[in-house]
């Protein structure tokens, strides 16, 4: 059996001008029951201010802990021998960009044996990390597992178990139990959410390093959303099962720094234009390569989205919908540098 504990993972942690929420995940991490094997931190292009105030940040941290000061290191620096690492990246490629250039640097030592990539605007539990390594322990047929994430403004309400739901006609997701409240959520047994899971959820997702050796990296014409997806269709196809770990809590603060915020207080979902786009655009995409036979439905879907919008008061938004929908058609992906 393949048994894995959290002294055999590598923490990835993607940022990009949002070191306050970064440095707090990296507080919650100094608390994890059992150490991970290393943490790296990728900065993703925010420039030398922000890299210093990480570097100056997760040092002051270490110094409690009696750590060495974190290694700050450029792309294609070698691995190097300390425990935390702070790679500082000359460009923002996306949040699948970043994230491979921490998974490529840790894929570079042995001893890691899974890699959980985490989002910067996340807290995890103290149990979290060795939570999904049991998870993974028990279900050795799956190569990833994912946490139960809650929102931070409502610790006791769950954004996602674990993952999503996946539509093959249309590609729209949905939270695995989202909005439930955690003591309901944590009670129940997860093989029966397991069996719908159609991907785990980005923000905190464990994966074994035979995933990344098996199928390669996260896909970077993403940019930004549906790239856990992707990694997961792929996964599926090449034989390896999705796990969720409900005893994983994480909480999570949802769009700290890509402008994602979802819904406070019953007011409207403060979704910037850029990753309206983004999403519209890549959902299409992944289904011209996942699902081509339902594209046409795919399509049609975004007559309701455009309908949606104009209910909103976004009708500004009506072409961002449009190009969205002809750029994933035509696999115009990437960086948005219009948007």
């Amino acid at each position: 059996m393949n048994i894995l504990d959290a002294g055999q993972c590598a923490v990835i942690l993607l940022n990009y001008m949002g070191a306050p929420d970064t440095l707090a995940c990296l507080e919650a991490l100094r608390h994890l029951d059992a150490a991970p094997h290393r943490v790296v931190v990728v900065d993703n292009g925010s420039g030398l201010d922000e890299v210093m105030r990480l570097r100056d940040g997760w040092t002051a941290l270490n110094i409690q802990d009696a750590i060495p000061a974190p290694a700050l290191i450029c792309r294609d620096d070698p691995l190097p021998n300390a425990r935390h690492i702070l790679l500082a990246l000359d460009e923002n490629g996306g949040f699948s960009s970043g994230n491979n250039a921490g998974l490529r640097l840790a894929l570079q030592d042995g001893g890691c044996r899974a890699f959980w990539i985490l989002n910067n605007d996340t807290e995890p539990a103290p149990d979290a990390l060795s939570a999904l390594c049991a998870r993974l322990n028990q279900r050795q047929d799956a190569g990833l597992c994912g946490s139960t994430l809650c929102y931070a403004h409502e610790p006791d309400t769950v954004q996602c178990a674990g993952g999503c739901t996946l539509s093959p006609l249309t590609g729209v997701t949905t939270f695995l139990l989202g909005g439930e409240s955690l003591s309901v959520v944590i009670s129940r047994p997860p093989e029966p959410i397991e069996s719908g899971m159609a991907y785990v959820c980005g923000a905190s997702l464990l994966a074994r390093r035979e995933i990344f050796e098996e199928i390669g990296l996260l896909a970077e014409e993403f940019f930004l959303y549906y790239e856990d997806a992707e990694l997961c269709l792929r996964a599926r196809q090449a034989g390896h099962g999705l796990a969720w770990a409900p005893a994983s809590r994480v909480l999570h603060k949802e769009g700290g720094s890509s402008g994602a915020a979802g819904a406070r207080n019953g007011h409207m979902p403060g979704r910037s234009k850029r990753v309206d786009y983004l999403s519209l655009r890549n959902r299409v995409w992944l289904m011209r390569n996942y699902y081509p036979s339902a594209l046409p439905l795919t399509l049609l879907s975004y007559l309701g989205v455009i309908l949606n919008r104009i209910r909103r008061g976004q009708i500004d938004r009506i072409g961002l919908v449009l190009d969205a929908a002809w750029d994933g058609l035509t696999g115009n992906m990437g960086k948005p540098y219009a948007r």
